[in-house]
């Protein structure tokens, strides 16, 4: 039986960050940040996941 947490889960939208460009910020450079949050750089976890704690953007690392 599926929870609604597993439904969340597997249709959760990554946006891939390379390892090249770490360290990483959200809004990410190529954002205009006139109406955007302060930048604020993603932790990532041991799966290489990390979210935005203003936003909530989803990052993941390749």
């Amino acid at each position: 039986m599926n929870t609604i947490d597993d439904f969340q889960k597997k249709n959760v939208i990554y946006s891939i960050v390379k390892t090249k460009d770490l360290p990483f910020h959200c809004p990410p450079k190529q954002a205009q940040k006139w109406n955007m949050h302060p930048k604020v750089f993603i932790q990532f976890d041991n799966k290489g996941q990390g979210a935005c704690p203003y936003c909530g953007s989803k990052y993941e690392l390749s």
